[in-house]
């Protein structure tokens, strides 16, 4: 699933694991040129819950966009600033991301 949201996002985002000794952690936080970054949660569940550790780290890092991909069909809010979606609906907004 990694290896195809960091292909989807193009040559030019970069790709990183984040985590920190205290616990904060984000699957996969794609930086792109611009500045913005996206923190992205992986969940094998179709009824996905994210732990603490990711908001931890989200609340670290500022990321434009926090989400949480799992293997469901429908997009829907796990918060306030959280959204789940599926890996198809993810990539198609990845490749968005990374046109010029």
């Amino acid at each position: 699933m990694l290896e195809n949201l960091i292909s989807a996002a193009g040559p030019h985002a970069s790709a990183h694991f984040y985590r920190t000794s205290a616990g904060a952690e984000i699957d996969l936080l794609l930086r792109w040129p611009d500045g913005e970054c996206w923190a992205i949660e992986v969940k094998r569940s179709l009824s996905p819950k994210v732990e603490r550790g990711f908001y931890v780290a989200c609340d670290d890092l500022k990321p434009s966009r926090q989400l949480v991909v799992y293997p469901g069909k429908d997009s829907f809010a796990l918060g306030a600033r959280t959204e789940a979606v599926s890996l198809a609906a993810l990539c198609r907004q990845l490749a968005l991301k990374a046109q010029p």
